[in-house]
């Protein structure tokens, strides 16, 4: 059994670092036409010239601040040329840490328009495009803090149950049109979001809470990514995947 991306076109956000880089280079080896995105302008140039350079012909990065929007408009325009994009996979994201009561208006929307606002609108780009072909497979990443909580952690919470939510509807809308929906929740990832949110003494603390006494690699979460995304799964559809080691059932 072997998972085959050859002739389809895929989608990832935030794909030059973090779970989303390991995610892309899984889709990679499975032979995928790949449309990535990162937010720094000049290592999106390095790369396509790395690219052209060795002749990879099925990778391109876009650049995309999703904090800015007229950055937004312009990949959400860039996306909308293709005819077909048969995978989407919504893994761009930002976390804030902060108590409910000392989150500010400007961090709370902020985190609202990158991890919830942003995926609703690329949806509404490669929906129609899926729709038409009979086709297609998104994955939202979300969060262990879907499922569980943990202090200041508000408005990131609030963002990806927001995400969920938006699995669950269009799991149910879209699946007359072989459509299927899921998200997928990550548990905590040697990232460097885990690492700039989590002191190193919060990392150990948090091993040991773990029933496996680690935190995932990025390719632990990408392995199931890419599966949930391929056409091996026929039949998961409104599911939120939880990736975590066994965490939330402490």
């Amino acid at each position: 059994m072997q998972i085959d991306y050859n002739n389809k076109r895929v989608l990832v956000t935030g794909a030059t670092r973090g779970i989303g880089k390991s995610i892309a280079d899984c889709l990679y080896e499975c032979g995928a036409n790949l449309i990535l995105t990162g937010t720094n302008l000049e290592e999106i140039s390095l790369l396509n010239k790395r690219n052209r350079d060795s002749n990879i012909l099925n990778v391109r990065y876009l650049h995309a601040d999703f904090s800015d929007i007229n950055s937004c408009d312009l990949f959400l325009a860039e996306i909308n040329k293709y005819e077909t994009i048969d995978v989407c996979i919504n893994n761009a994201g930002i976390n804030i840490v902060n108590d409910f009561l000392e989150t500010n208006d400007k961090e709370f929307s902020l985190i609202q328009e990158v991890n919830i606002n942003l995926p609703v609108k690329i949806l509404k780009v490669v929906g129609p495009k899926m729709i038409k072909n009979k086709y297609g497979r998104i994955l939202n990443i979300a969060s262990i803090w879907s499922v569980v909580n943990r202090p200041s952690r508000s408005a990131y919470s609030i963002s990806k149950n927001a995400l969920v939510g938006l699995t669950n509807s269009l799991s149910v809308e879209w699946a007359s049109n072989n459509i299927l929906v899921n998200s997928l929740s990550p548990g905590f990832t040697l990232t460097e979001l885990t690492k700039k949110t989590n002191s190193p003494k919060q990392l150990e603390s948090i091993s040991e809470l773990i029933p496996l006494k680690r935190l995932a690699l990025t390719d632990e979460i990408a392995r199931p990514a890419v599966f949930l995304c391929s056409d091996l799964n026929s039949y998961i559809n409104g599911q939120n995947i939880i990736v975590d080691g066994g965490y939330s059932r402490l």
